[in-house]
C-alpha cells in the first residue's frame, strides 16, 4: 500500500518536474532539454511579484491563522462548560461550506457595494463606496477564514497534550497567569503553533479560487498563473516550472517544521 501510495504522488510529480526543463514550442512540448521557463519566470518582473507575492500572502495567512486560533483552542481546550462540544463545533463550521461559497460571501461583504462599505459610509467614516476588491488583503482576509478551523485544530491538539499539573505547579510557585503562560503553555504547545502555520501557509500559496474571485489581474499569484499557463496559454513548461517551484515550496516548508520538532524533542 505503500509503495502504491509513493507511486500515485511520484509519478505525476516527476512528470511535472520533467516538463518544467523541457522546452515548449507551439503549444506542445518537445524533447529538447532547456532552462528557459525558470528563467522566463525569474527575469519578468511580472512573475517575480507575482512569485513574492505568493509568499507574502502565505505568511501572512500562516501568522494571521495562529494568532486568530490560539485563543480560540486554548479556550476550548481548557473550558469545563457543558457546551464545549457545541463550540468546537462552532470553531470548525466553516469547514461546512465549500471554498467557494465562503469566498464569495466575501466578495459580498467587501465590494464596494457590500455591507462594510455600507457601514463604514453610515459610520461616517468614508464618503463614497469603499473599493477593497480586489486586493492582497481581501486575500490574506478570505484565506484566514477559511484555514482557520485547520490552525484551531493544530493547536488544539499540542495544548490537550500538556500536562495541566505543570501550570498549576507554576501558579502555585508565585508565577502569575501572564508569566505561566509565556513560560510554561506556549512553549509546550510551539510545535502546535508551528504545525497550523505550515499547514496555513502550504494550503494558501498553493489556493486558487480564492485568489482568483478576491483577486484580479494585478493580484496574480503562482496558482493563478499555472491555471492560465496551462489552461489559457496552454505553455506547459511555464505552467509546470511554476507547479514544481510550488511542491518544491510546500516539501521544503514540511522538512523544516520535522527538523524543527525533532530539535525540539531531543531537547
Amino acid at each position: 500500500a505503500s509503495t502504491a501510495a509513493y507511486q500515485l504522488l511520484g509519478i505525476p510529480n516527476a512528470f511535472l518536474l520533467a516538463a518544467s526543463f523541457l522546452k515548449s514550442d507551439a503549444q506542445v512540448l518537445t524533447d529538447e532539454f532547456s532552462l528557459e521557463a525558470y528563467g522566463f519566470l525569474f527575469t519578468r518582473p511580472l512573475y517575480q511579484r507575482a512569485i513574492v507575492r505568493t509568499f507574502v500572502v502565505g505568511a501572512s495567512v500562516g501568522l494571521l491563522v495562529v494568532v486568530l486560533s490560539y485563543p480560540l483552542a486554548l479556550f476550548l481546550a481548557r473550558t469545563t462548560s457543558r457546551w464545549k462540544g457545541l463550540l468546537m463545533g462552532l470553531s470548525l463550521a466553516p469547514l461546512l461550506a465549500s471554498v467557494i461559497v465562503r469566498t464569495y460571501g466575501w466578495w459580498v461583504l467587501l465590494n464596494r457595494e457590500g455591507a462594510i462599505s455600507d457601514l463604514l459610509r453610515w459610520l461616517g467614516l468614508a464618503d463614497a463606496p469603499v473599493v477593497m476588491l480586489p486586493s492582497v488583503g481581501a486575500i490574506i482576509l478570505g484565506l484566514s477564514h477559511s484555514l482557520l478551523p485547520f490552525g484551531v485544530l493544530s493547536i488544539l491538539s499540542a495544548l490537550n497534550g500538556i500536562n495541566p499539573n505543570m501550570e498549576r505547579a507554576a501558579l502555585s510557585l508565585g508565577a502569575s497567569r501572564t508569566r505561566t503562560f509565556l513560560s510554561v503553555t506556549l512553549p509546550l504547545s510551539m510545535t502546535g503553533v508551528v504545525a497550523g502555520f505550515l499547514l496555513a501557509f502550504s494550503l494558501s500559496i498553493s489556493a486558487y479560487a480564492t485568489p482568483t474571485i478576491l483577486g484580479g489581474p494585478a493580484t496574480e499569484t503562482m496558482a493563478t498563473l499555472v491555471y492560465k499557463f496551462m489552461v489559457s496559454l496552454m505553455d506547459w513548461s511555464i505552467g509546470s516550472a511554476l507547479g514544481t517551484l510550488l511542491i518544491l515550496s510546500s516539501l521544503a516548508l514540511i522538512l523544516l517544521g520535522t527538523l524543527l520538532g525533532a530539535r525540539r524533542s531531543a531537547l
